[in-house]
């Protein structure tokens, strides 16, 4: 079956991503809440994300999105349809929606993380080839009915899990999925210039503070920073702004691997990313996290410098 012949069959629909929502989980679940209100204007689509940038409001429907589900919502009963985007796990669903997701009539998918186990849901649309989750969206619509709105959320969500097509997992079906998108009426220089290449004021203070603070590790292949409680609170910033910061700390010219740690909910989040040897994804496991080959993260217990010499250990290992 296709998510069209799902979507025939349902009369209610909820959308959930991953906890901290970044640009591809944005993009593929307003991409698939767009489909549907312009598709199927009988359906009850609910859409649920935790906080996100404002710059992704840019997108139609991101602000229709409840921070968190209840028992309440639908009325109290089970969704004929839920959809899990870009998430591998129900450890890791956001908006308190595992429980939401377990209990529809059906459930779908969609995502390209190499962790993903591939039977969590009914349908199960899983590419770990894929550059996002929003490409593996885009590849199983059926592209009539794809409108400017829904090709807008996908063309951002493979922006940002590209980086802006930098990343090597932008293959040829990206590329040809992107000149569709454009081809839809994308204003992509749009997308691209305020929601991956502008910051606010406070994520400038607060990379820039990131980077001022940050070390060079195993002769050069590592650069890492951290952020404590007291750094967030003197910046004024929340783990949302801080989203981006990793991927200006690996701009740090002849490194392998890039790494921060920053306070979320009482834990520290491991940001890690790589360009070349090692695999990321294989590291963040040990905290109890995952994602891809280049691009992974988890959470720690651990003080900051604990954690940082443990991961340094692994990285070793690898390189």
């Amino acid at each position: 079956m296709r998510i069209d012949d799902f979507l025939s069959e349902a009369s209610s629909v909820a959308i959930f991503g991953h906890v901290r929502p970044d640009g591809d989980c944005v993009g593929s679940t307003t991409g698939i809440y767009n489909y549907i209100k312009d598709n199927y204007p009988t359906i009850q689509a609910d859409l649920f994300l935790e906080e996100f940038p404002d710059s992704y409001k840019i997108l139609r429907g991101a602000s229709d999105a409840r921070s968190t589900w209840t028992a309440e919502c639908n009325s109290g009963k089970p969704y004929d349809l839920a959809f899990l985007m870009d998430t591998p796990s129900f450890e890791r669903v956001g908006a308190n929606g595992a429980e939401c997701i377990k209990s529809a009539k059906k459930n779908i998918n969609i995502d390209h993380h190499i962790s993903n186990p591939l039977n969590l849901c009914t349908l199960n649309l899983v590419e770990p080839e894929a550059s996002s989750a929003s490409e593996v969206l885009y590849v199983n619509l059926d592209k009539a009915k794809i409108s400017r709105d829904t090709a807008s959320s996908l063309y951002l969500g493979i922006v940002h899990d590209t980086g802006a097509f930098k990343y090597s997992c932008t293959g040829k079906r990206t590329m040809q999925v992107v000149g569709d998108l454009i081809e839809a009426g994308v204003d992509f220089a749009k997308i691209v210039n305020e929601t991956y290449y502008t910051r606010t004021y406070k994520q400038t203070l607060i990379t820039g503070y990131a980077m001022q603070q940050s070390k060079l590790g195993l002769g050069g292949k590592v650069v890492y920073s951290y952020i404590t409680p007291e750094d967030m609170e003197r910046f004024g910033v929340t783990p949302v702004e801080l989203s981006t910061t990793i991927d200006t700390i690996r701009e740090v010219g002849g490194t392998e691997v890039a790494l921060l740690l920053y306070p979320v909910n009482g834990k520290y989040k491991i940001s890690l990313r790589s360009n070349y040897v090692v695999d990321v994804n294989a590291i963040a496991k040990e905290f109890g996290g995952g994602g891809h080959t280049r691009a992974a993260g988890g959470d720690t217990n651990d003080a900051p410098e604990v954690a940082i010499e443990k991961i340094l250990k692994l990285i070793e290992k690898q390189l």
